[in-house]
């Protein structure tokens, strides 16, 4: 049996891999805090559902159209939808990115993804405890 075929195992792998798009999404907000025009996004609680729910398809991604293309990679940002989240204040430029909110946000699926981690390992022991016989 593949760790793959246990649905605890299989949902908590998404949420990790949910948890770190969102984490990277987020610091292409903080990078662009001075960039005139930008709205900051984030990821799509909904595609997170339909993604645990095994709904959600894996983007087509970068496609070989010739044996001389390298491959690419899927990423797992691209299997989660993003959209534009503006904070609570513009500045003059257009800029509506709030530091604060955004480390806020970032701290918190800091928090989420390391419970993730967290259940997934105990997870991994219970297994490891059941599969041993008595006394061994």
């Amino acid at each position: 049996m593949r760790s793959d075929d246990i649905p605890l195992l299989s949902m908590l792998r998404e949420a990790m891999g949910f948890h770190a798009a969102r984490q990277r999404t987020l610091a292409q907000n903080v990078a662009n805090a001075d960039t005139p025009g930008f709205t900051p996004s984030d990821l799509s609680r909904a595609s997170f559902e339909q993604a645990l729910e095994g709904r959600a398809r894996p983007s087509p991604g970068l496609q070989r159209t010739d044996a001389r293309h390298i491959a690419g990679q899927a990423d797992a940002a691209g299997r989660f939808r993003t959209e534009r989240t503006p904070d609570t204040e513009t500045t003059a430029n257009g800029n509506s990115v709030v530091l604060e909110e955004q480390m806020a946000r970032a701290s918190e699926t800091r928090m989420q993804y390391e419970t993730a981690v967290s259940l997934y390992q105990k997870s991994l022991t219970l297994i490891r405890m059941a599969a041993r016989g008595p006394g061994a």
